[in-house]
């Protein structure tokens, strides 16, 4: 939670790369898998490079690095904005990474035990269980094209842009029906029948987990009165 928070609080690109890194030494610590999240980003890796372009050069303000004085396309304003755009996602898909070391049912257990009512706790396990499986329904579709002996690579991109529209009809229309079956499921089995749940999990904090709190508190702070005060 600090670490996401921060990484959408500052603005600043040193302090940006400085969460960042702070989240890539968490995921060590907590032995989370950085393989499988680096190649989300690597399969995504052309779609963030685009919108980091597209941020510097709709981005006008600033001195001009490429273009002229009546007319600008990359300012250093922009490069900056495109960077803490860029330093944002990472942090998120870090965040997501240490999220994942917990286990679902663990998750919505503490969720609820600080006091976050058992509905929202549920639909946040839901929503992060969701995005694998929405990943996998736009996998399969792109793959059945390609079986199909269209190569999208080599596609202009006015026919790539409406295959990808093609795409996103069936996926969407997926997810849906999952989200339908799922919904009909809890139902079935009386999910808020009651108004209070009982658990047989109960978690509670050892010593590390007060020290792990103590320091995301301290470094939290840490960086607040530095990106305030000193930068």
């Amino acid at each position: 939670m600090c670490i996401s928070t921060l990484g959408l609080f500052f603005n600043n690109p040193l302090m940006q790369l400085t969460v960042f890194s702070l989240g890539l030494l968490t995921t060590f610590l907590f032995k989370a898998s950085l393989l499988s999240t680096f190649k989300r980003i690597r399969k995504m890796m052309s779609v963030i490079i685009l919108i980091v372009i597209l941020q510097s050069i709709f981005v006008k303000s600033g001195n001009v690095l490429i273009g002229t004085d009546s007319f600008s396309i990359i300012t250093d304003e922009g490069l900056k904005r495109g960077f803490g755009f860029l330093m944002r996602l990472l942090v998120i898909l870090i965040s997501g990474t240490i999220i994942s070391t917990c286990s679902m049912r663990m998750l919505i257990q503490g969720l609820v035990q600080m006091k976050l009512p058992y509905d929202m706790a549920f639909m946040t396990s839901v929503g992060i269980r969701f995005l694998p499986l929405l990943v996998e329904e736009t996998k399969d579709a792109f793959t059945a094209i390609q079986l199909k002996g269209i190569d999208i690579k080599n596609l202009p991109l006015k026919k790539r842009f409406e295959i990808i529209s093609y795409v996103f009809t069936p996926v969407i229309a997926g997810t849906l029906n999952k989200a339908k079956k799922l919904s009909l499921s809890v139902e079935c089995r009386g999910f808020r029948a009651y108004d209070r749940r009982t658990s047989i999990i109960h978690l509670k904090f050892n010593k590390a987990d007060y020290m792990i709190l103590a320091a995301s508190t301290v470094m939290s702070l840490s960086l607040i009165f530095i990106n305030i005060y000193v930068i």
